[in-house]
């Protein structure tokens, strides 16, 4: 099984537009000596579809590092070289997807080429979840900034469910996935967002100013989890930025974000850390 790593990072670069960095990594433990010897450079061909593509048309050209795991199942038939799939896809940062639910082809030592609007079993899937990726990266830097590229993972998704063939395995859960992530539901989690990250953007520059939308998000996110405690995103956002949120306010005189904080997280290891520094 693939592992998921995931890394806090404090204070990122807050810019307007990303270009994606992927690295690849196969899991071939379950494939036969000969598909592992095909299959040699297919890691480098994924990085290099991905890489050499500019998904988010932007001329900043800021990265998104992707890190991308796929574990691999040899189901072909006759000819045809086919696969199961799990993968694994995360920014190292806050935004991670598993999906286990994938069949594709592959002709080993072909390349893989992008190809707009192309029904390709394998390459859909990848464009699908890139595109979320960056739907996630774009709500931090403007108001549901995101929603062009959930919108083109979501022509991706319907596309593939409607004319997939025999790989449409798993196209309406992903289709579920991204009307998830752009429903009304979901709309005040990706408001929050960016009112964090336009704080987290000016703790350099004016560190009252960011403790105010800071605090504005946390306050927004003791709502979300209010209306809905076992809010899976909301959960996953403070595991991933509670160490960013404890640097912004342990010098403060107002310290009510650490305490709403210490109150909605669940972790019994990270409310003794904010008692810590709400003690100082």
């Amino acid at each position: 099984m693939v592992a998921v790593f995931l890394c806090c990072q404090i204070f990122v670069n807050v810019a307007q537009a990303q270009r994606i960095e992927a690295r690849v990594k196969l899991n071939n433990e379950k494939l036969s000596e000969e598909k592992k010897r095909k299959l040699a450079d297919f890691a480098e061909k994924i990085e290099h579809f991905i890489n050499s593509h500019d998904w988010s048309d932007n001329e900043w050209q800021t990265i998104v590092a992707v890190d991308i795991e796929l574990l691999l199942e040899d189901i072909s038939t006759g000819a045809e070289e086919r696969y199961n799939a799990q993968i694994l896809i995360h920014n190292n940062y806050d935004l991670q997807y598993f999906d286990k639910r994938w069949r594709f082809a592959y002709q080993s030592g072909d390349d893989i080429m992008y190809i707009e609007n192309d029904k390709d079993s394998f390459t859909s899937v990848i464009e699908f979840y890139l595109y979320i990726i960056l739907g996630g990266e774009y709500d931090k830097w403007g108001t549901l900034a995101g929603t062009r590229y959930f919108e083109k993972a979501k022509h991706i998704a319907e596309m593939a469910r409607s004319g997939m063939g025999r790989f449409v395995y798993g196209w309406d859960r992903r289709l579920d996935l991204l009307e998830e992530l752009m429903s009304d539901f979901h709309k005040p989690y990706r408001e929050m967002v960016d009112y964090y990250f336009y704080g987290l953007s000016l703790v350099n520059q004016d560190n009252e100013k960011a403790r105010r939308n800071c605090a504005t998000a946390i306050k927004m996110l003791d709502k979300i989890l209010t209306d809905d405690p076992e809010n899976e995103y909301a959960q996953k956002f403070i595991q991933a930025h509670h160490l960013e949120i404890i640097e912004i306010f342990k010098r403060a005189i107002n310290k009510d974000a650490l305490r709403t904080l210490m109150v909605i997280d669940n972790d019994a290891a990270r409310k003794r850390l904010y008692e810590g520094y709400l003690r100082d």
